[in-house]
């Protein structure tokens, strides 16, 4: 089933994520979405303003309190919150409809409950919206919207557990809810930390022996900007963006490649040269997405302040794709615990005589800075992953190897 949507959420340049958290906005859409729903079916709808803007403000209190911090639970939230929004939508009640008597024997959802139908569309509309613009999802259709049974159970379930709205907006969208605690927003599972610190791989090393702990004279580490922060996932939701622009969805490869592959991925789906703005959309979405929502990692400042106390020198190595952002050092707030620097080889870092270390998440950053003469200590990705490497690596900055006490 198609479910008819207003111009408002298929805007190209609204960025949905961010507008439907602004009154003004999620009224415009709301009720736009009932002018669709009433052209379709003929059905009259009256909408209390006043109704509406409580809804609102109840459920952008609840995202708020609700929102996840890891950024492996921020695709399965979307779900949850769309569902968040139904649950305020029909607890405040801020459609009627307009000389209009349900049917005895209804043959749609929309004339069996006007009302809960023309919400349960907005809702989905907008997740949709969200999931194709942040996650480069493409949602057409609600494939369990057309069954009167589910209806004639969602209506006497919201009456006796409102909450149950949850469960059923994922149910319309084909997903499997938790019927028994619709409410709780569960998180991914974390992983157990390993027993050991460092880890060597069990493929056979031609290098030199790897260190189990780091030099005792050790003046200088080098983290790459992505160790230490969420920029990583960051610029994917940048690219994400800025490849909806032009009609493109991102795959797994793109997002852990050069801005580059990206320009050439569009020209050859277009059979173009890639658009010259491109570059310049990317980097203003990296840019506004940076300074709303880049931070350090958990325990980077804590790994970063030992380290200064110790007399040891810190920089952070930015590429080319983030380093003409500006105020980089205030967003991460570094308060002069370690110095920013725009790397393109490992050699520019070189300071012979000096024991350094690069730390980094960058295969092919480790093997150059290991021959420019660091020693080298790759990490585990924030998304669990352990990249193919025959050195030294640890599962988070949490297992850092001071070589101090």
């Amino acid at each position: 089933m198609t479910l008819p949507a207003p111009e408002l959420l298929r805007a190209p340049n609204t960025q949905v994520r961010r507008a439907v958290r602004r009154l003004r906005w999620f009224r415009r859409a709301f009720l736009e979405q009932i002018a669709v729903v009433s052209e379709n079916s003929g059905i009259a709808f009256d909408v209390d303003t006043i109704r509406l803007a409580d809804a609102f403000v109840e459920w952008s209190a609840a995202f708020e309190s609700r929102k996840p911090t890891a950024p492996r639970d921020k695709r399965r939230f979307v779900d949850y919150v769309s569902g968040l929004m139904l649950d305020r939508l029909l607890r405040k009640s801020p459609l009627s409809t307009r000389g209009h008597e349900a049917p005895q024997d209804p043959e749609s959802a929309v004339q069996y409950w006007p009302e809960g139908y023309a919400c349960v569309v907005f809702c989905l509309n907008v997740r949709a919206a969200v999931l194709a613009q942040d996650f480069g999802e493409t949602v057409e259709s609600a494939p369990r919207m057309e069954s009167l049974c589910d209806w004639t159970r969602f209506r006497a379930s919201v009456a006796e557990r409102p909450e149950s709205a949850i469960s059923f907006l994922q149910h319309f969208a084909g997903l499997e809810p938790d019927w028994r605690f619709p409410e709780v927003f569960q998180t991914s599972p974390r992983q157990s930390r390993p027993q050991l610190t460092l880890v060597t791989s069990s493929k056979r090393h031609t290098g030199p022996t790897p260190r189990r702990t780091l030099p005792a004279d050790l003046a200088m580490v080098v983290f790459d900007l992505d160790t230490i922060s969420n920029s990583r996932e960051l610029v994917a939701e940048a690219l994400t963006r800025v490849l909806g622009l032009y009609g493109y969805a991102p795959t797994d490869e793109l997002l852990d490649q050069p801005l580059a592959a990206s320009m050439t991925y569009v020209a050859l789906q277009s059979g173009q040269l890639c658009p010259a703005r491109f570059t310049d959309h990317f980097r203003k979405a990296v840019s506004t997405i940076f300074a709303d929502q880049l931070q350090l990692a958990p325990s980077a400042r804590a790994t970063i302040a030992r380290l200064a106390r110790n007399g040891v020198k810190v920089r952070i190595a930015i590429n080319d794709d983030k380093a003409s952002l500006p105020d980089l050092g205030k967003l991460l707030d570094l308060d002069g615990l370690a110095e920013l620097c725009d790397v393109t080889t490992a050699e520019q870092e070189r300071k012979p005589g000096v024991a350094s270390v690069w730390v980094s998440m960058d295969r092919a950053r480790l093997r150059s800075a290991n021959r420019c003469g660091f020693h080298v200590l790759g990490i585990k990705g924030q998304d669990g992953h352990m990249f193919e490497y025959s050195g030294e690596f640890i599962a988070s900055l949490a297992d850092f190897p001071f070589p101090f006490h």
